[in-house]
């Protein structure tokens, strides 16, 4: 498996894999509404990277910048097939890094309650409970690390 940058000649094969991973997590994909930033990474995110297999992205994981000193974990998502092999925590780990690098000072997130191991895996890499930070309502847990 290889974790690498997003690159545009990608964006069809990103598009498949959140079309399939996505539902598995009880969400659904829409490009032109919920999901648009999709369209133009590049502009919404701070780095975005894909894991592979082989040809296909199994996962993937992303930064966006809330602030000077903040940043959010976006889009780790994980195809169910390669769950409990590490995947998950590598790409976490890389994101984690990644802020590090750039100075943030804390990593905040949003998820579902129903994301149980995904929650989990956060919960083993330092993020704790937090208050809602954003104004998005399809989530229901909020967490932050500190990086620094």
């Amino acid at each position: 498996m290889e974790l690498t940058a997003y690159d545009e000649k990608y964006e069809s094969k990103l598009y498949a894999f959140l079309a399939v991973c996505l539902p598995e997590s009880g969400r659904c994909l829409d490009l032109d509404g919920r999901h648009q930033y999709y369209r133009d990474i590049r502009n919404h995110f701070i780095g975005f990277w894909c894991m592979w297999d082989a040809d296909n992205i199994i996962g993937s994981v992303a930064i966006s910048e809330l602030t000077k000193e903040n940043c959010e974990l976006k889009s780790l998502y994980l195809l169910e097939k390669y769950h409990r092999n590490g995947y998950g925590r590598q790409m976490l780990a890389h994101a984690i890094a990644t802020a590090q690098e750039h100075g943030y000072r804390k990593m905040y997130l949003d998820s579902l309650s129903t994301s149980t191991n995904a929650v989990a895996l956060y919960r083993k890499m330092g993020f704790v409970d937090t208050e809602k930070y954003n104004n998005s309502r399809f989530s229901d847990v909020f967490m932050v690390r500190e990086l620094q």
